[in-house]
């Protein structure tokens, strides 16, 4: 039994290494997208302020420029993650850069699709397609059977989403599961009442399968833990794509 259990300790520490390599190891290849755009960062900051504004005004906060002339990030309550400066192209030319930045490589490229439509009327690319509403009931759902269906549901067409993005958000959530409720598992299964010699003699039924351990409602808890933590980005990621798909904006994925 031990060895059994020291083999599988075995395969989640490797399990976990592989995944920490192939998650992180790609994260420094991305460096946000940029806009050019004809004239001066004040002028270029108006614009933008209008189209922060027509998302909506209690969305974002003003914060240090970091370098650029202006720089806006997302509230706490904002559905979306972004980081999104204005600036120079360089010290000698008249017009400006918007640079976007975001955790998710999908948002990048969402807002580099809206800010093209929308500062520079340019319109969308041929293959490019209008967003359909996505319902919280569903993702909410899908979450309660496995967190990876939700994210699954939550990044088909949405712009939100690359496909990086998509397996990134599914590994770690399954990571997240296989240790938790494994560790969970493992300690009901050592904890299970042993029988002592004087059991043996009198031949009384043994300590029954891990569910019936006191520890068993661990399990349980575990599974909790990520469906928590999944409910809260459910809810964002729905959120920012019903709020995204009202203004028609169109969008390659």
């Amino acid at each position: 039994m031990k060895f059994l259990i020291n083999g599988f300790k075995i395969r989640i520490t490797r399990i976990i290494l592989f995944f920490v390599f192939v998650l992180f190891l790609p994260i420094s290849i991305y460096a946000g997208e940029t806009v050019e755009i004809l004239g001066g960062p004040e002028d270029v900051n108006i614009r933008l302020l209008a189209l922060l504004n027509k998302l909506d005004p209690d969305f974002y906060a003003d914060e240090k420029t970091q370098g650029f002339v202006y720089r806006y990030k997302n509230r706490w309550s904002n559905p979306y993650d972004f980081n999104i400066y204005v600036g120079k192209v360089g010290k000698t030319s008249p017009d400006s850069i918007i640079r976007i930045e975001s955790p998710r490589r999908g948002q990048e490229k969402m807002w580099k699709q809206i800010m093209e439509q929308e500062l520079l009327q340019k319109p969308p690319h041929e293959s490019a397609v209008p967003l359909s509403e996505k319902y919280h009931i569903v993702s909410q759902g899908l979450n309660l059977i496995t967190p990876m269906a939700s994210v699954g549901y939550n990044s088909w067409n949405s712009p939100l989403f690359t496909n990086r993005d998509t397996f990134v958000s599914m590994s770690i959530y399954f990571l997240c599961d296989l240790v938790l409720v494994g560790g969970a598992y493992l300690y009901a299964q050592e904890n299970l009442p042993k029988k002592n010699i004087y059991d043996n003699m009198l031949n009384v039924k043994g300590p029954g399968n891990v569910w019936d351990s006191p520890n068993a409602v661990g399990i349980f808890a575990a599974l909790a833990v990520t469906r928590a933590v999944r409910a809260f980005d459910a809810w964002e990621d729905t959120a920012a794509h019903n709020k995204t798909a009202q203004f028609g904006w169109s969008f390659k994925f």
